[in-house]
């Protein structure tokens, strides 16, 4: 294993009620005028609301959005950042899912630097990270607020781009598990799969370690002993707390040790065909999970132990592979979420449009077995064969 390093770039703090103590800490970062990013609520009075009052209570001006949809898109995040320029807001909160928390970190990138988000697409472009910016997660899958990066899809040409430095990464994360109580069964199913995804590509990535694998390995105990309870019975504040721990670490071990494989099929898929990310990345998990067995084999087999796979010692790590795959896709489907055939019409489909799109996607770079196109059309057509049902 590689000599790679370790960082904790932002702050994390975590507990129930944590998400109140944001007035106080924006005023301690000098804000006087903050623009709050959140979803619409569809019944008014949203969860928002008691977190912006703590903010008001120290004094501080609250501008509010509830613009942003889902996979925002480079015009959404320049609006909104036109507005906090031309408003002089001098910090931002993005309460919400991971498309509310990547949004804000494109307002603070635009409002602390010059240009459009364009400009910062080439990872080389120098940012500054001035404005302060806090993130309070709302759903326990993309562990936005402990990475440093933000995905924005670009709107010319419909493809997600990666955008990570210092103008994208949030001072603060408030990680209060009391938030994610009224999330419904089918994202909080989604965003499951979305941190074991994270912990599994973060674990097997070039750019692994025994502290991102340490941390990586307790995210997915702590998610498969959580997901089902926590889409079955909403209001289990234990098993929403776990995955929301979860989450969480499967964000500080991909701020580390990046995504691979299956998130590069994972962001064609969503681009392409507008499928929620978790759900992306649960449909894929299980063939990339194959594809680099043979690099990562005693990794697949903790990964396996983790999630009661059983195997013999003798046994390849490709086989003990298909069998966790096989797993991870009977957990995906136990609670919803559907196969890739419920998108695309035909494996041939999906060679022709999503490979092109992955083979380009940054986080290809990470993973230990290099992508062509013999490998990308495999992991294509195992992952059209399990949802045609090929599991032993």
């Amino acid at each position: 294993m590689a000599t790679n390093s370790f960082l904790m770039a932002i702050p994390q703090y975590f507990g129930n009620d944590a998400s109140l103590e944001a007035g106080k800490m924006l005023k301690g970062m000098g804000c006087t005028k903050v623009m709050v990013l959140h979803f619409k609520s569809a019944g008014g009075a949203g969860i928002e609301v008691p977190i912006i009052e703590t903010i008001r209570r120290e004094g501080i001006e609250v501008l509010t959005d509830a613009s942003v949809v889902s996979d925002p898109d480079s015009d959404l995040v320049t609006r909104i950042g036109q507005k906090a320029r031309e408003e002089d807001v001098n910090g931002i909160v993005a309460i919400g899912g991971g498309s509310i928390i990547d949004a804000g970190k494109g307002v603070k990138l635009l409002l602390s630097n010059k240009g459009d988000i364009s400009d910062y697409y080439p990872l080389t472009t120098p940012q500054a990270g001035c404005i302060p910016m806090i993130a309070i997660p709302t759903t326990s899958g993309t562990g936005s607020e402990a990475s440093k990066g933000t995905v924005i899809t670009d709107s010319k040409t419909g493809i997600k781009k990666v955008i990570i430095g210092p103008g994208t990464t949030p001072d603060a994360a408030l990680i209060d598990p009391k938030l994610t109580l009224g999330v419904p069964p089918k994202v909080t199913a989604a965003c499951a799969f979305d941190a074991l995804s994270h912990a599994i590509d973060a674990i097997l990535s070039t750019m692994t370690n025994r502290i991102v694998q340490g941390i990586a390995y307790e995210g997915i105990r702590l998610m498969k002993n959580s997901y089902k309870r926590a889409v079955e019975h909403g209001d289990d504040l234990e098993a929403r707390s776990d995955m929301h721990l979860a989450a969480n670490y499967g964000g500080i071990v991909l701020a580390n040790a990046k995504c691979n494989m299956c998130h590069a099929f994972a962001h064609a898929l969503g681009a392409l065909y507008h499928v929620p990310h978790g759900t992306c990345c649960a449909i894929f998990t299980p063939a990339c999970l194959e594809f680099l067995a043979e690099e990562r084999p005693e990794e697949i087999r903790e990964i396996a132990r983790l999630l009661d796979v059983p195997f013999e010692d003798g046994e390849s790590a490709f086989v003990i592979a298909r069998r966790t795959g096989e797993e991870i896709h009977r957990m995906y489907r136990s609670v919803g979420l559907e196969d890739i055939t419920a998108f695309v019409p035909s494996a041939e489909e999906a060679i022709e449009r999503i490979i092109p799109v992955a083979e380009k996607d940054i986080m290809a770079r990470f993973s230990p077995r290099k992508l062509d196109q013999a490998g990308a059309e495999e992991i294509i057509r195992r992952t059209f064969e399990l949802a045609e049902g090929g599991v032993n």
